[in-house]
């Protein structure tokens, strides 16, 4: 599916949604007629100016967005003036009437043609929203190819067989007429070029600069060279390779940068919440940002909001001020009582364009106030601003600086919440404890810095190997820790192992001379009377059995 026929779809789609809730309208109108009737008829009691208020707040909000712009501009107009009423610092105090005469005559309106002539204009920006909206990647997936350009038959079967052990795809090409040719029928994730070019290496990235100028599908240039000099390497900056290595090759540093070069386009999308009692808005936002690739799940029901984080664990909350159940502003202050919810933005979402208001609600713990009706371009820029942002301060906070997994602190806390979470759904989960095996002895001989090329191998090969959902941390020096949610131990072993196999083929460099490595691991299920600190425990004791049985091994408890 093209970008266009996505935006006709998103089209369709909000097309569906804005007639779904003008057939709606009718009802809303009677609700907020109903509304005023009990206001009317019993002055004396409060909640019903209040319920009468939600109901305003709930139209202000939702017209404007679903293209009847007039509509939802009195209606905000009315919330402003029965805010101030309630309060007593309208001009006539807290006299109710003008603000009925107003809602009345809203009311006739709405029911003759709440279009009034604005839908046209508004149906406008909505189009050019849609057109603005990014649209899912429509390319063919490249997977973890690589290809790998050679003229040596030794070297290249060596190199092939260390970049498998890291969990890639290798297709060996022998020339770049070649290349041209293979990347046309599938184009790969990264080309590696170990290749000592005829007329020179300026002429060689020429010419894979005009081969990836070709293609419409990205992917990564690497070059390998036993030349080091500044003029080779300017050459393939200009011809836009994405790395130069010269011999003898890091092999652990070359997979550290094509992992960094592939995930720059597998970023996850963003988790992001959205809460509000109107159907309708919720779901029109939701389209929004799920056709901006983000991941999007909706709640009509704010009691339900905490397990619905436990759950879901979003990474922003989308969330309207009035609710009819609780204003959103405490809830705000619900979720920021949670040290685990610290950090999760909040933004508002609402038709209050009262400064003061919107200060209030920065005040309760939110980090922004977005007014309705809001353009979709607008919504899709301020959610995925906040989400790269706070992905940014969490990796600093809760990220190892040498691996970039997570660190001590953070995978404890991932572990309590999720065996939690396995207790409600009565689901299995494994904790494995892996430690490389004599690792102060690869320090004393080769040195700190190849040490810690040791520790980033093994890193890399877990983050690979292992699913997104499984939770990967360094606790330590040379031990990790990997939590494998709705795994068994028996399941979770033989994954390992795997693993295991692998990590003990890879060479790794030093200054003279390339060795390998392995690491021992115990892996722990959890048990009815299981906390985080017996399952670490556990899994210790299964790590010390397979130390103490000869190393290189995974023991399950």
């Amino acid at each position: 599916m093209n970008n266009q026929d996505q935006a006709d779809d998103l089209e369709q789609t909000l097309r569906a949604i804005e007639a779904a809730y003008a057939a709606n309208l009718p009802s809303r109108l009677d609700s907020l007629r109903e509304a005023l009737d009990l206001c009317i008829q019993h002055p004396d009691v409060p909640g019903h100016l209040n319920a009468l208020l939600i109901k305003l707040h709930g139209l202000a909000g939702s017209a404007g967005t679903f293209g009847f712009a007039k509509l939802g501009q009195q209606a905000s107009e009315l919330e402003i003036r029965l805010t101030a009423c309630i309060k007593g610092s309208a001009p006539s105090g807290k006299d109710f009437s003008p603000v009925a005469a107003g809602i009345r005559k809203l009311l006739r309106w709405a029911a003759i043609d709440p279009n009034d002539g604005e839908i046209e204009q508004d149906t406008q920006d909505t189009q050019e929203g849609v057109a603005a909206t990014p649209a899912a990647d429509s390319e063919p997936d490249v997977g973890r190819l690589i290809y790998l350009v050679h003229d040596n038959g030794e070297s290249v079967a060596d190199m092939a067989a260390q970049f498998q052990y890291f969990g890639y795809e290798v297709v060996t090409v022998g020339g770049l007429d070649e290349l041209a040719l293979a990347i046309r029928v599938r184009p790969p994730a990264a080309v590696v070029m170990d290749l000592a070019f005829p007329a020179g290496i300026l002429a060689g990235a020429e010419q894979i600069a005009r081969i990836k100028a070709g293609c419409r599908q990205r992917f990564a240039v690497i070059f390998i060279s036993t030349r080091s000099t500044f003029e080779a390497r300017l050459a393939t900056v200009k011809a836009g390779a994405d790395g130069y290595f010269s011999k003898p090759l890091d092999m652990v540093a070359l997979v550290d940068l094509i992992d960094r070069l592939v995930a720059r386009d597998e970023e996850k999308a963003g988790r992001i919440l959205i809460v509000d009692d109107e159907v309708e808005t919720a779901d029109y936002h939701a389209t929004l940002l799920r056709q901006a690739g983000m991941d999007v799940r909706t709640l009509y029901h704010v009691e339900d909001i905490l397990q619905v984080m436990g759950e879901y664990r979003p990474e922003l909350i989308l969330m309207d001020v009035y609710m009819p159940a609780c204003d959103g502003i405490d809830v705000a202050r619900v979720i920021r009582q949670d040290a685990m919810y610290l950090d999760v933005p909040i933004v508002f979402l609402s038709s209050d364009s009262n400064l003061d208001n919107q200060l209030n609600a920065i005040a309760s713990g939110a980090d922004e106030f977005l007014t309705k009706p809001i353009r979709p371009l607008h919504l899709i820029s301020a959610v995925t601003s906040r989400v790269k942002r706070n992905r940014e301060l969490r990796s600093l906070i809760m990220r190892d600086s040498l691996t970039g997994l997570f660190n001590h602190s953070a995978v404890k806390e991932h572990l309590v919440r999720e065996l939690a979470t396995a207790r409600r759904m009565q689901k299995p989960l494994s904790l494995a404890m892996l430690d490389i095996d004599r690792f102060k002895s690869v320090n004393d001989t080769y040195g700190h810095p190849v040490g810690d090329q040791v520790i980033r191998a093994l890193s890399r090969l877990l983050q690979q190997r292992l699913r997104r959902s499984d939770i990967i941390g360094r606790y330590g020096g040379e031990e990790f820790v990997v939590i494998m949610p709705h795994t068994t131990a028996a399941a979770a072993v033989p994954v390992l192992d795997q693993i295991r196999a692998s990590f003990s083929n890879i060479r790794h460099h030093a200054e003279h001379q390339d060795f390998t490595s392995s690491f021992s691991g115990g892996v722990a299920e959890i048990a009815p009377d299981s906390d985080a600190e017996e399952l670490l425990r556990r899994a210790d004791a299964a790590l010390y059995l397979a130390k103490d049985g000869g190393r290189n091994k995974i023991i399950q408890d």
